[in-house]
């Protein structure tokens, strides 16, 4: 796979700026996400984050490390954001916690979860690269275990398989963070509704399925 990739002017490193890096990563995430891995030019993300090429050569190698840096980022922020949740609490409250921490990420920052869901869903439009492969099942280990402890309380349906369980919540809050752009770009699902009501909803739907009753 070629590469795009140039030197800085002068053989010279620009000094380093946390805040250029964000805005390299930000405007990178958006593009990538509305546009496609093979639809953006590193042209595109210069105009949008207001920077240099040569800067986002320097803070990211090349257009394939850049994209491999953010899709690796997400799947860290989120994955860091689930970790944080405490996992004795009774199932019902870890369960509602997670919906929660997932919808506040996606609300902050709606193209975060676009690229996530659309490198998942269209390889065609998102090379596969090793170096991301591991990322993306943390948050899906992290349920399945809390789910298999709740188990053993008594508290899951004994009938649910936590790994199917744990894909079917991570892909609930997924599909759910996309709604507004389904509504806007796709199809008019005359969808309007805050992301705390699809939160509400999420979990649920989701719960009635997963607890266990008397």
């Amino acid at each position: 796979m070629k590469r795009e990739k140039v030197e800085s002017r002068g053989g010279k490193n620009p000094p380093a700026d946390d805040g250029v890096r964000k805005a390299i990563f930000d405007a990178a995430v958006k593009i990538f996400a509305r546009k496609g891995y093979h639809g953006t030019t590193i042209r595109d993300i210069v105009e949008a984050a207001g920077v240099t090429q040569p800067m986002v050569y320097y803070y990211f190698g090349s257009k394939e490390q850049l994209f491999i840096t953010c899709v690796k980022e997400l799947f860290q922020q989120l994955a860091a954001e689930y970790e944080r949740i405490d996992r004795n609490q009774p199932f019902k409250d870890f369960l509602f916690e997670f919906v929660r921490a997932g919808s506040e990420m996606y609300r902050k920052n709606p193209e975060s979860i676009l690229l996530i869901v659309n490198y998942i869903h269209f390889p065609e439009e998102y090379p596969r690269f090793i170096e991301i492969k591991d990322y993306g099942l943390k948050s899906i280990q992290l349920l399945s275990e809390v789910m298999a402890e709740a188990k053993k309380r008594g508290e899951v349906n004994p009938e649910i398989e936590e790994k199917y369980a744990a894909l079917t919540v991570l892909g609930a809050v997924s599909f759910a963070g996309t709604l507004h752009f389904i509504s806007d770009y796709v199809v008019d699902i005359g969808f309007s509704d805050s992301i705390w009501h699809i939160k509400e909803q999420i979990y649920k739907i989701i719960a009635y399925g997963l607890l266990k009753t008397d």
